[in-house]
């Protein structure tokens, strides 16, 4: 199935019976396939008893291929509603070298192998203000609130808007409000718009 990903237009063209349509429904459907839900995915590798309710499952307790061609036959039990026939059968699967160089071809040809919130996930962790939420008080030099707001999102970090125990820095311009005093009655971090700024860069904060 994987060698679909490698076929020519050209010599898809000139087969019999394959026109110019057909042929750009075809590889249409090839690149869109790539970017199916692992369950999909997954259901299509022909594992025997892996339909697509069975693939739902796994997904839901292994989002990623990886993840799951190192499970055990015992992992994979403990799971409600797997069955220890089906079990055997998807670590018997992905044992196999000629399965495991079809995983690997088909992420060679960019199909998806783990779930896309999975994904995005992964992503955002790696942001520099991943895990960080911060709040905003004061007149800021060069932007306003809002573009704050959307420059801390778009590198990872969440906004609140009201200091509490689990903020992790409160943004601070000119003229701050009463948000100022609650944050260091709670001993919450406090830094300026230059401070931020290093933090996007990687350098931390300086407190």
């Amino acid at each position: 199935m994987a060698d679909l990903y490698n076929l020519d237009r050209e010599q898809v063209l000139a087969l019999e019976g394959w026109a110019e349509k057909s042929t750009d429904a075809l590889f249409a459907a090839l690149e869109a396939s790539k970017n199916r839900p692992l369950a999909r995915i997954l259901a299509a590798l022909g594992i025997r008893g892996v339909g697509t309710t069975v693939a739902e499952l796994l997904v839901s307790h292994y989002p990623s291929i990886d993840a799951l061609a190192t499970a055990s036959v015992e992992e994979l039990q403990a799971i409600e509603g797997m069955g220890p026939v089906t079990a055997q059968r998807v670590v018997e699967w992905f044992q196999r070298p000629r399965h495991r160089e079809i995983i690997a071809k088909l992420r060679h040809a960019g199909v998806r192998m783990e779930e896309a919130e999975t994904r995005d996930r992964e992503a955002r962790d790696e942001q520099p203000l991943a895990g960080l939420t911060f709040v905003i008080t004061g007149t800021l030099p060069t932007m306003s609130r809002n573009e704050a707001k959307a420059l801390i999102e778009a590198h990872g970090g969440n906004v609140t808007g009201s200091v509490s125990a689990k903020t992790s820095y409160l943004l601070v311009g000119e003229s701050p409000g009463s948000k100022l005093r609650k944050a260091e009655s709670l001993g919450v971090l406090t830094i300026d718009e230059a401070t931020l700024r290093q933090m996007l860069e990687g350098a931390g904060a300086s407190v």
